[in-house]
């Protein structure tokens, strides 16, 4: 959706508590507040902006955000009995600092304004839209008639009404639940049935929501632009679009639900976008001394692992909260209550865990962290302390008899708790993050942790097992593991991230041979465009990969073939230097000169094609 295109209302929307509280808090400013006032409802699309807005109308006008549109409204509302103007998707320039004199009609009578935007606008008095919940996202798709698939509605939805609405007529269809890919791809059709994209820039969003995020030298490299010069600048207007450290990215769950859908609908195409890219930025990494550049590039590594623990972990799909803080004095009655509820939900004792938390907050305050939502209220936090000799001393009662050994590496961070609310799947993942973000930092990370959920994540981010203390401080009954991640040298960073790539880049099927077939004919059409093959996604094979590598492969691989002692394989071999080295003739021309039928001729260049892909690029050697 481009800037200045409202979401639509929810067709079908039970009653929320938020979104009422959201109309009750607007209605009471309207009638508290020193008109002119301007209000404006905030919330990512498809959260019901447009819905809670057109029932503040009541049937009155509901304006677009043209400025000519809303110098008119002005007018008219001064002379009503309802002097209020009602403006959707006002993220455009000027309508959040309009001055006072605009708001006041003819006859000096003051004008209020509702809005409705995706970001705060400067001059406007706030009220964001919460998120739903999980329970009412289920309730919601269950009115609407889903039986089989709550849980995927749920997942993916984020919290969107909106987007819950449209995943739960997808599974109606029917489609079978067991198919996520099936499933994004349907709701797709409607959440983006508005949406003014043409085919390349299409194609570029699909490509970045693989991804997760690119520059725009990156994005040229993996997909056709769009033809206009200013295409990257197109695709940063769009609504469905933020801008980070690294380039542009798909705001979540949109994110996830293009991922899912190009990786059903173009499997290998999505795994040849993820390696090349994985490998672009780790070199990238490498070359950058910037700390903060540093840190977005290493979790931008990890997003790129496409490993299905790390990405459901660090990136879920639900809008991103704001950032981590540092916990301040009024925080700790909630990191008491958020850790309470840690130990209860694996089983351990409350009491304990409320010495052992009292301990470091008295010992060590400076190591708690948390996560808040838009009205600073924390819904999740941390204890990740540097780990000194004051630390040591108050975690020796959870790492025990390794303590002293924990020790002798001095420096790092130590990563004790990590609580969040339930339901909060963007606190618990902006957490993970600024956790891993401190750790490489500080180039030394040490866990220790009796979830079986935590342990299995830091086994998969390649963390070496230390060991299991004696005895089980909070009485859980589960055994606490020690986990530990260090980055002694400069490099050390680079080569842990290309591990953790390699490992989740195994998981995904290898590509078919037919497509390898298609891929090598491709770039032998384009054998002497560098800037053509320099997007082929067979550079991500390691036989070949920069374009003239790419280039030099093939010309051998039909050296190759035109060598061989077998002459069906030989008179391949000629077929491809005739038709697309040499290029003296079109597929008929070259047939007659090598006096062979059409129904031949094509039999033996099909043949030359899967040899090449069989023998360089998928191992296979045959001749």
């Amino acid at each position: 959706m481009e800037r200045g295109t409202s979401e639509p209302a929810l067709p079908h929307a039970l009653p929320n508590p938020g979104q009422d509280d959201v109309r009750e808090r607007v209605t009471n400013l309207l009638t508290t507040s020193d008109p002119p006032a301007v209000i404006a409802i905030v919330g990512p699309l498809g959260s019901g902006k447009s819905t809670i807005l057109n029932g503040l109308a009541a049937g009155r006008r509901v304006l677009g955000a043209r400025q000519d549109d809303l110098d008119a409204a002005l007018r008219e509302a001064s002379d009503s009995a309802h002097p209020v103007v009602y403006v959707d998707d006002a993220d455009g320039p000027g309508l959040g600092g309009m001055p006072r004199e605009r708001l006041r009609g003819s006859d000096g009578r003051e004008v209020n304004v509702v809005l409705a935007s995706r970001h705060p606008l400067p001059g406007t008095t706030t009220v964001r839209v919460p998120s739903w919940t999980g329970p009412q996202v289920r309730e919601l798709a269950a009115s609407l008639g889903v039986t089989a698939g709550l849980d995927l509605v749920v997942a993916l939805a984020g919290g969107l009404p909106l987007v819950a609405a449209a995943l739960s007529r997808a599974l109606l269809a029917p489609t079978p639940p067991e198919v996520p890919g099936a499933v994004a791809d349907r709701a797709l059709r409607e959440l983006l049935a508005e949406v003014p994209l043409d085919r390349p820039l299409s194609d570029v969003v699909d490509v970045l929501a693989a991804i997760g995020r690119a520059d725009e030298e990156l994005l040229s490299e993996l997909v056709e632009p769009a033809g206009a010069p200013d295409w990257f600048a197109s695709l940063t207007d769009l609504a469905l679009i933020t801008v980070t450290e690294c380039g542009p990215a798909v705001v979540e769950p949109y994110r996830s639900l293009l991922d899912l859908r190009y990786r059903w609908r173009r499997p290998v195409a999505h795994r040849a976008a993820i390696t090349r890219a994985a490998s672009r930025n780790l070199r990238l990494l490498d070359a950058t001394t910037d700390e903060s550049r540093r840190q977005a590039l290493a979790e931008h590594a990890l997003h790129l692992t496409d490993d299905p623990v790390i990405r459901q972990a660090l990136f879920p799909p639900a809008p991103r909260l704001p950032a981590v803080r540092p916990a301040r004095s009024g925080d700790h009655d909630r990191i008491l209550a958020l850790a309470d509820q840690w130990a209860r939900s694996l089983g351990h004792s409350t009491v304990r865990t409320g010495r052992l938390l009292d301990a470091w907050l008295r010992h060590t305050p400076d190591g708690f962290h948390v996560v808040c939502d838009h009205a600073d209220e924390a819904v999740g936090m941390s204890y990740t302390p540097l780990l000194d000799d004051a630390s040591m001393a108050v975690i020796e009662p959870v790492t025990r008899q390794h303590t002293d050994r924990l020790a002798l590496g001095a420096g790092g961070s130590f990563i004790g708790m990590a609580a969040y609310e339930d339901g909060r799947p963007e606190a618990h993942a902006a957490l993970l993050r600024q956790i891993l973000a401190d750790g490489i930092a500080r180039r030394r990370m040490v866990v220790a942790t009796p979830s079986p959920a935590y342990q299995g994540l830091v086994r998969r981010l390649g963390f070496g097992f230390v060991g299991t203390p004696r005895g089980d401080t909070c009485d859980g009954g589960r055994a606490a593991e020690i986990h530990e991640l260090a980055f002694p040298t400069p490099d050390s960073l680079t080569a842990w991230l290309g591990r953790i790539a390699a490992t989740g880049l195994t998981t995904s099927p290898s590509p078919t041979l037919r497509w390898y077939v298609a891929e090598v004919r491709r770039a032998l059409e384009h054998l002497d465009d560098p800037v053509r093959l320099a997007r082929s996604p067979l550079l991500a094979s390691t036989a070949a990969p920069t374009p003239t590598s790419l280039r030099r492969v093939l010309l051998d691989a039909i050296g190759a073939l035109s060598a061989s002692d077998d002459p069906r394989t030989a008179q391949a071999g000629r077929i491809l230097d005739a038709y697309y080295v040499r290029r003296r003739s079109d597929h008929v021309g070259v047939a007659h000169r090598l006096h062979l039928s059409r129904a031949t001729y094509f039999r033996r260049l099909d043949h030359g094609l899967t040899r090449i892909a069989e023998s360089t690029f998928t191992g296979n050697r045959t001749w």
